[in-house]
């Protein structure tokens, strides 16, 4: 049954919409998350990124039980491959709308059709690129905030929940390859974005979601997170940025933003994360490969 309060789903809105997911040695409970958010669509496409044995033998099993179809890449092709892919599948089955999802989110009953309404409820909806949800945290139970200009404009999104127009890839091209992990849904939300297209959010649609491992610290008296990636990460998350601001300088309000994280974040990193030294080397490495215009997959994950 519906919570209250949840609209009922319009059998032509389910036909519309084809739910991607990417996965990558998925934890157990991503079957649970696809049972959820079956019957809110026509159909849900998983595609793997080379994950164990152990992995592909419960998505195999799966897929009967939870309606889905799998699709196997035998390797890590990136992130924005995997929803490149995902994306080729959603227009054969000639669905209108591509929702994506990393293997980590959770949504609730009535969560498409509280993104539909939003896209609907937009002042001008045949320029909205991207519907977004309202994420929170699920280590920490915490609203994740979204980046917005000083006028309420959302600047961008993840891409894990949004709501894209199928039609949208046509005109835009799809997800940058090339930056393989971290920041290529927020570069496709600024290529939107420069083309005139808008992102709406939907503040009924819960999406949780998980940010890695969250530890609060405390200094001079003022608290803060940090969130503890991986030295691989770090070096992905370096890069990308660098490459993406260069890319999109001229995107004053975003920029400014990314260039404060990137301050903060290595201090914090600095500060107190764990490997310190790894990951401060990387970063310094992925700064040196954005300067160099070198993408693409140089550490496993």
């Amino acid at each position: 049954m519906l919570a209250t309060g949840v609209p009922k789903i319009h059998n032509a809105r389910v036909r519309s919409v084809c739910a991607v997911v990417v996965s990558y040695n998925p934890p157990s409970d991503i079957l649970k998350n696809i049972a959820v958010l079956r019957p809110q669509v026509e159909s849900v496409v998983v595609v793997d990124n080379g994950s164990s044995e152990q992995s592909l033998a419960m998505l195999r099993a799966g897929r009967y039980q939870c309606d889905f179809e799998l699709i196997e890449n035998g390797r890590n092709l990136g992130v924005a491959a995997a929803l490149n892919i995902g994306v080729r599948e959603v227009k054969v089955k000639g669905c209108v709308w591509a929702a994506c999802f990393d293997q980590d989110s959770t949504v609730e009953a009535g969560f498409i059709d509280f993104m539909l309404q939003a896209f609907e409820d937009a002042p001008s909806p045949s320029q909205v690129g991207i519907v977004c949800p309202a994420c929170i945290d699920k280590q920490t139970g915490m609203a994740m905030p979204i980046p917005r200009s000083r006028c309420g404009e959302i600047l961008s999104a993840m891409t894990s929940g949004s709501l894209i127009p199928v039609k949208l890839f046509d005109k835009l091209g799809t997800f940058h390859e090339p930056l393989f992990i971290d920041y290529v849904d927020i570069e496709f939300c600024l290529r939107s974005r420069r083309a005139g297209y808008t992102i709406v959010q939907s503040p009924r649609a819960i999406l949780y979601h998980s940010l890695g491992r969250i530890t609060r610290h405390r200094l001079l008296g003022r608290q803060f997170a940090s969130t503890n990636h991986s030295a691989a990460r770090r070096y992905y998350i370096a890069r990308n940025r660098l490459w993406v601001v260069g890319r999109f300088l001229g995107d004053w309000s975003w920029s400014a933003n990314e260039a404060r994280f990137m301050i903060l974040e290595t201090m914090k990193i600095a500060l107190v994360e764990q490997d310190r030294l790894k990951k401060l080397k990387n970063t310094v490495l992925g700064l040196t490969d954005a300067l160099r215009g070198r993408l693409g997959k140089r550490f496993d994950l």
